[in-house]
C-alpha cells in the first residue's frame, strides 16, 4: 500500500490502473481489501483509488472522535493529495454515508456516484441509534473477535456463507484485526450522522444504486427508495445476494460500476 498525508492524518491507499479515476470507499469495520475483485476487474480501464478509512486497516486512527463528515473530508483531501480534481466515487454501506456527505460538502469532487448496499443519506432512526450504542459497549467490553462473531453472519446471504467459508473467514479476520476503540468510534459516527437525503434529490451527476435482494442490514426496499430519490439513477438489485455484494457477486457489481463509469465518461 501507499501512504500520504491528507486532512491531518496519514491515509493508506491502493492506487491501481490508469484512466478515468474511481474512488472506492469500503464499509464499516472492513478495509480496502473488500474491493479486491473490483480492482482486479476494473484496473484495466480505470485508475482505482482504494483507501483504508480513518481508524481502519493501516490508516491512522484519531484519538478522540470520528464523524462521517470527517471521512468525507478525508476522501476529498486524498483526491487533492493525488492531484485528482474530481472522480467517480463508489461507497459501500458506511462508505455510502461518506459518499452522500461528499456530495454535500465537496460536490465538485464527485463526477458520478455509486451507492452500494447502503441507504445513503438517511439518518439513523432512534431504534437504530440505540442498537449502535449497545454495539459500542459490546465491542469495548468483549473485543473485536466477539464482535465479529456476532456481526459477520449478518453480512452474507446464508447460502453464500455456507458455500464460501474461505471468503467469509477472510472478512472475519479483517474485522478481528481492527482496534475496538476505532470500531466504537465509527459506530458512534454512524449513530450521529446527519440526514442529507433532502439534498440527494437535487444532485446532477450520474448515479447508480447497487445491492443484494436479501441484504439483512439494508433492505432492498431502502435501496429502491434511494433510487427513487436520486435523479436519473440506475438500480441493480442482485437476487440471492446479501449485504456484501462486492464479494458475493463480484462480476455483477463490477459490471454495474463499469456501466456507471461509461455513463459518466464525458465528465471524467
Amino acid at each position: 500500500m501507499k501512504f500520504t498525508r491528507a486532512n491531518g492524518l496519514t491515509i493508506a491507499y491502493e492506487d491501481r490502473g490508469s484512466g478515468p479515476p474511481l474512488l472506492l470507499l469500503h464499509g464499516f469495520s472492513l478495509d480496502h481489501s473488500m474491493w479486491a475483485a473490483q480492482v482486479a476487474e476494473l484496473e484495466r480501464q480505470y485508475r482505482l483509488i482504494v483507501p483504508d478509512l480513518r481508524g481502519l486497516g493501516k490508516t491512522e486512527a484519531p484519538s478522540a472522535s470520528i464523524s462521517i463528515e470527517d471521512m468525507a473530508d478525508d476522501a476529498a483531501a486524498l483526491l487533492e493529495a493525488l492531484d485528482i480534481p474530481a472522480a467517480a466515487v463508489a461507497g459501500f454501506s458506511m462508505g455510502g454515508y461518506i459518499l452522500a456527505q461528499m456530495l454535500v460538502r465537496h460536490p465538485l469532487k464527485v463526477r458520478a456516484a455509486a451507492f452500494v448496499s447502503t441507504g445513503g443519506g438517511n439518518a439513523d432512526p432512534p431504534e437504530k441509534q440505540e442498537a449502535r450504542v449497545k454495539s459500542m459497549q459490546y465491542v469495548i467490553d468483549e473485543g473485536t473477535a466477539a464482535f465479529a462473531d456476532a456481526f459477520v453472519p449478518q453480512l452474507f446471504a446464508s447460502a453464500y456463507a455456507a458455500s464460501h467459508p474461505d471468503e467469509v473467514g477472510q472478512t472475519q479476520e479483517v474485522i478481528e484485526g481492527q482496534h475496538p476503540a476505532s470500531i466504537a468510534l465509527l459506530l458512534d459516527a454512524m449513530r450521529q450522522r446527519g440526514d442529507v437525503a433532502y439534498y440527494l434529490k437535487d444532485i446532477n451527476v450520474p448515479c447508480a444504486v447497487i445491492g443484494g435482494e436479501v441484504d439483512a442490514l439494508v433492505s432492498a426496499q431502502i435501496m429502491r427508495e434511494l433510487h427513487e430519490i436520486l435523479p436519473g439513477s440506475t438500480i441493480d438489485l442482485i437476487g440471492g445476494v446479501g449485504h456484501m455484494s462486492p464479494v458475493e457477486a463480484p462480476e455483477k457489481v463490477s459490471f454495474a460500476l463499469d456501466q456507471m463509469m461509461q455513463r459518466a465518461g464525458m465528465w471524467l
